[in-house]
């Protein structure tokens, strides 16, 4: 299936931890700017106390300004520091459950990368496509919820 997969990039946070990786997969038909305002709105949440959520909630630009990639694009977003979410849409997505093993085996296509060419007219690939997979425990894709401290 065509998807868009939100993940956790960096050298630190969830994105060293299996686990946590995968934020979230939506349907590829979802609009550029649906999925930027839920990464916004997960970033965020992620990151900001209940005081700094409400000091910048009506302050979009602001925000876009400090966490938003110059890097992105229509189909590629990625937004906050270390660790940042990247938003992309994939192709072939599949997710494989393995119950002995308690584990499940998500499969995804990158799409291919492309911009304008330098010289002349016209787009040029930078990044061909490329097949990734990640292995993760058979748990909720978030355990925020769940966790309690004593």
């Amino acid at each position: 299936m065509n998807a868009w997969l939100l993940t956790w990039e960096g050298t630190d946070g969830p994105a060293l931890l299996p686990d946590k990786k995968i934020i979230a997969i939506l349907s590829s038909r979802r609009s550029d700017r649906s999925i930027a305002d839920l990464v916004d709105i997960l970033y965020c949440r992620s990151v900001d106390s209940a005081y700094d959520m409400a000091l910048l909630a009506n302050k979009r630009k602001l925000r876009e300004n400090q966490y938003k990639h110059l890097g992105s694009t229509g189909s590629r977003l990625l937004y906050g520091r270390n660790p940042c979410i990247f938003a992309r849409r994939v192709a072939n997505l599949t997710v494989v459950r393995d119950e002995a093993l308690k584990t499940e085996l998500i499969r995804w296509t990158e799409l291919a990368i492309f911009q304008n060419a330098t010289s002349g007219s016209g787009i040029v690939q930078t990044e061909p496509p490329r097949d990734c997979q990640h292995v993760r425990s058979l748990e909720p894709l978030a355990l925020d919820i769940y966790e309690r401290k004593a």
